[in-house]
């Protein structure tokens, strides 16, 4: 216990001493994260205030639909976090040279699983908690909670439903590590997504919300009512319907029936953190050692005379040094398990979302609830490209490391080389967003018989985003590069991709305050039966394309001149 206490007194310091770095990289990224993310906290606290407020005072959805919303977004944000963990974990547990350095000190295998373990919860979850913490802030001051209110939710509440995801996150690789000495890494890995994504889909089948809403609805007014026969029968052991109970109970003032759900809480993920350390006591290391006999498998000589579908003994009509890029740019993500492993997950995610959407009943012919849900819609589907520009593109420069001089010392144009990763980054995301974009607008289009408007509305704000979004990341991905960091995840975690992830929402917001107005016009047009003149649309997606290729030049700009710069 001491080793580990000395070991995370130092790991304290060295935090302090790197953020606290008064260089000037250092210094604007500190405080463009501080400004932008107060910015951001705020903007989330006044969300959250006015959608509770819209819903529980104009809308009249009832308490009880409320949190019942609040579950399935808790379960959506827990699956998140939960996901998050595991794809950090097998590079922080597994493939950090600091473990590697610690398992030839006199420290315990447990010591080192719960450095590392505390080190990933605090990089993948540290944004998601912002905002939720922020979400909850804006909700409990509706309701007129105290501060010690929003405290003791805060410790007992929030911080224990993101911890038990993080525990079986790791609970999850570790078994995976075991089993893929058998069964082979790749295989278990395509099991994995599989499996999440039936968990996804069938959580989402069997609540079904226009269900529960008719359901309820029967016994209007009283909607405050606490209906949980109308739940399914699984839905009482998910975490977060025991968060969404709490919240119940505690907005009606019931604390009694609250504070058993925080409790039940709390024992749980304490039973799980214990169930983790003893299975670290156990496999933790030699989960480790499986990770070298991947290592020897892929780097056997076998392996190494298998022809690969890039290799670079096969030659192509491009030119050589663009066949070069492409080969080394392939080759570059796929060595590298948690790439290939989060983009699979994020697929299953984008599958998801295309399955649902696709039976969304939109039969309340409302003009503002219609384009809420649209906007709901294309704010996900920026947001999802935003996600994915960050976490792929936005390490592409940081990744090269040191061996960046071997192209700057070689007689090819850096210029080459970065159109290069921005063609890879700009044809993965568009393609993600694209198909997003038309299944958020199919069950739009089968509403209207004007059909095709709001599809290519979609398809041209894809493209836009996309291209901007990717820009901006590479760009400042190269601005803010880390040369020394290998881990992707990391780089994508670090304060300069806060930065960039923060200023791409800023631009997101933008974009909706632009186009919101003409789609009140379009939604209201469709249900007064009214003539929708389209070239309304014409000066909101001028300013979408202008202000997109304005932050399109920039961030190429800042991108470009990142590598003349000496590293």
């Amino acid at each position: 216990m001491l080793v580990l206490l000395h070991i995370l007194k130092f790991k304290f310091i060295s935090f302090i001493k790197t953020t606290f770095d008064f260089r000037f990289v250092t210094i604007v990224r500190g405080l463009g994260s501080l400004l932008v993310f107060g910015g951001f906290s705020i903007v989330a606290y006044f969300l959250s205030y006015e959608i509770t407020k819209f819903v529980l005072e104009q809308s009249r959805t009832g308490l009880f639909l409320y949190h019942r919303f609040i579950s399935m977004l808790l379960f959506v944000f827990f699956m998140s976090v939960n996901m998050g963990n595991i794809i950090v974990s097998y590079s922080t547990l597994y493939k950090s040279s600091e473990v590697n350095y610690l398992f030839t000190k006199p420290v315990s295998f447990t010591g080192i699983f719960v450095l590392k373990f505390l080190d990933n919860f605090l990089y993948s979850s540290t944004t998601l908690f912002l905002v939720a913490f922020m979400v909850l802030l804006g909700y409990g001051t509706y309701f007129g909670y105290p501060w010690y209110t929003f405290l003791g939710v805060l410790v007992f509440v929030l911080v224990p439903f993101m911890f038990l995801s993080a525990c079986l996150a790791v609970l999850v690789l570790m078994s995976l590590m075991k089993i893929a000495s058998r069964w082979g890494f790749r295989r278990v890995m395509m099991g994995l997504a599989g499996m999440y994504f039936a968990l996804v889909f069938f959580f989402f089948k069997f609540s079904n919300p226009i269900k529960l809403v008719t359901q309820v609805n029967k016994y209007y007014p009283n909607v405050d009512n606490y209906f949980s026969q109308f739940d399914p029968g699984f839905v009482k052991y998910l975490p977060n319907n025991w968060v969404a109970d709490f919240l119940f109970f505690m907005a009606r003032g019931e604390v009694k029936f609250a504070l058993p759900y925080a409790a039940i809480l709390i024992l749980v993920t304490l039973a799980m953190f214990v169930i983790c350390m003893l299975v670290a006591y156990r496999f933790y290391y030699r989960s480790w050692l499986v990770t070298f006999e991947f290592q020897a498998q892929s780097n056997s000589l076998q392996a190494g005379r298998r022809m690969k579908m890039f290799d670079f003994r096969k030659e192509s009509i491009l030119p050589p040094q663009m066949e070069s890029l492409l080969k080394k740019e392939y080759f570059q993500f796929f060595r590298e398990p948690s790439q290939w492993i989060h983009l699979g997950l994020m697929t299953v995610l984008v599958g998801v979302f295309v399955l649902s959407v696709r039976n969304l009943n939109l039969g309340l012919r409302v003009t503002n609830v219609q384009t809420l849900t649209y906007l709901v819609l294309y704010a996900f589907g920026g947001f999802l490209t935003c996600s994915l520009a960050l976490r792929f593109v936005f390490p592409f420069i940081s990744l090269e490391g040191k061996a960046l001089w071997s192209q700057i010392s070689a007689p090819l144009d850096l210029k080459k080389a970065y159109f290069t990763k921005f063609i890879i980054g700009l044809s993965l995301i568009l393609a993600l967003a694209v198909i997003v974009a038309i299944s958020s607008n199919v069950p739009f289009v089968r509403l209207s018989q004007r059909r095709p408007l709001l599809l290519w509305f979609g398809i041209f704000s894809a493209f836009w985003t996309s291209l901007t979004l990717v820009t901006l990341n590479l760009g400042f991905g190269g601005y803010f590069a880390n040369y020394q960091e290998k881990n992707p995840i990391r780089v994508a975690s670090s304060q300069g991709a806060t930065l960039t992830f923060l200023f791409s929402l800023v631009y997101l917001i933008v974009l909706v305050s632009i186009i919101i107005l003409p789609l009140l016009q379009y939604f209201n047009s469709l249900f007064i039966f009214s003539q929708f003149d389209p070239r309304v649309l014409v000066i909101p997606g001028t300013i979408f394309g202008v202000v997109s290729a304005a932050l399109t030049a920039f961030a190429g700009v800042v991108g470009l001149r990142s590598l003349q710069r000496d590293f």
